[in-house]
């Protein structure tokens, strides 16, 4: 599992909250803010939005505190909008855009995604919605991403690097093991030293940091849970005992795990 994977699982959609808008020539919509994020897909005809135009398969992403105008063309537009919801680790995503961040894209994936969802996608069942609308901001992210270069934060950066690439993937994908920086500085052939710098020159912080904040947001979510205990919690994100796990939890987020719960 990738680190944009791991992130993603944080954003998923939001009670399936999809609405179309069909607007006429020239005319102007307000897109409408009731998640942590929405997505807002241009299926037909050309708009324009913050300024910049956008054609069929086009989107803008829109976080709460944003007033996003979209304004037709001369021929009319068919936009849909999707509400998705952020957990703890889907935060990561949210905090590297700008509260309106607008995508053109040339991705055929992401027009025949729109196309799909505009059709009948949306109404069809859930499970399969749900996955199109997945997709569709995968989709649109990576397009974000690996257009806006100066804007990408570091663990982005780094998930391209041979040394820290590695490394990061190994984290994401086994949280609990008890890494050691010699481990994490194999994974990509590279020394401790020479790897415990690189990491922190992309990434901005120390390898291990970086795992024991990962696994306190991981934690955060599950104990959202109100069926998991503590002490299971801390055996997810590598703790022997609840007790060690509550202690480090605090240090990291400054509340008592039982603070988040309740």
């Amino acid at each position: 599992m990738t680190v944009l994977e791991t992130l993603l699982r944080g954003i998923r959609t939001h009670e399936g909250a999809v609405l179309r808008a069909r607007l006429g020539p020239g005319e102007e919509y307000v897109v409408p803010v009731g998640s942590p994020l929405v997505l807002c897909g241009v299926v037909a005809g050309g708009v324009t939005v913050a300024g910049e135009p956008l054609q069929p398969g086009g989107t803008a992403m829109i976080q709460p505190g944003a007033t996003v105008t979209v304004r037709a063309g001369d021929a009319g537009a068919s936009l849909l909008v999707c509400g998705y919801r952020s957990r703890d680790s889907g935060i990561r995503l949210t905090s590297a855009l700008p509260p309106a961040a607008v995508v053109a894209t040339d991705d055929p994936d992401c027009v025949a995604l729109l196309e799909m969802l505009d059709r009948g996608g949306a109404g069809g069942p859930a499970v399969v919605r749900d996955r199109l609308l997945d997709w569709l901001l995968t989709c649109t992210l990576n397009a974000w991403f690996e257009r806006r270069a100066p804007e990408r934060p570091g663990w982005f950066v780094a998930l391209a690097d041979p040394v820290v690439g590695p490394a990061l993937e190994a984290m994401h994908a086994d949280p609990a093991r008890r890494w050691t920086v010699e481990e994490l500085a194999a994974r990509g052939g590279s020394g401790r030293a020479a790897f415990a710098k690189r990491f922190r020159e992309l990434v901005g912080t120390a390898p291990l940091a970086y795992l024991r904040s990962w696994r306190m947001t991981l934690a955060a979510e599950y104990l959202a849970d109100p069926q998991v205990t503590v002490g299971a919690v801390a055996r997810r994100v590598g703790y022997s005992d609840a007790f060690t796990f509550s202690a480090a939890f605090k240090r990291e987020r400054g509340v008592a795990p039982s603070t988040v719960r309740a």
